[in-house]
């Protein structure tokens, strides 16, 4: 933080504001996440500590992966689990590239392998396709080259 940030915050520093779930008092900038834009204000900040946040959020992934998923899904690819599911039946449960049935990675599901300039989901890959698509940056060049290097 620059000294004319500190400055316009000076009134924040030090204050401490105890949270509603823990209970605990703590230093409401180190340990309050942002939730409105205005970060001058006091008001601005949650009154729910960042530890009880992320356990609060985490707790929801466990008991409902599909409603947090759904949100993944239309957040970031702007389709729905439905969508999802039936682009995988479309692929038999295989990667698109490579066909393996097993999608690897921690959360045991297949990628959205879209384009990065217009958005548009092309289909689903396991992680070693999608990593390697995405070390290419989706070069057609690189993949052709990559495949004439490969060839006896």
């Amino acid at each position: 933080m620059d000294l004319e940030e500190q400055i316009a915050m000076g009134h924040l520093l030090l204050k401490e504001r105890k949270c509603r779930v823990c209970g605990e008092t703590k230093n409401m900038l180190a340990e309050y996440y942002r939730i409105r834009k205005n970060m001058k204000l006091a008001s601005s900040y949650s009154y729910e500590c960042k530890e009880c946040t992320k356990t609060r959020i985490k707790q929801n992934y466990r008991e409902n992966p599909d409603i947090e998923k759904n949100r993944h899904l239309k957040r970031n690819y702007n389709m729905t689990l439905d969508d999802y599911n039936i682009l995988l039946e479309e692929q038999n449960s295989c990667c698109a590239i490579c066909g393996t049935n097993k999608p690897g990675g921690w959360g045991k599901s297949f990628c959205v392998d879209h384009d990065h300039k217009t958005g548009k989901v092309r289909g689903l890959l396991c992680k070693s396709c999608n990593i390697a698509l995405g070390e290419v940056d989706d070069s057609l060049t690189t993949l052709k080259r990559m495949i004439e290097y490969l060839s006896p």
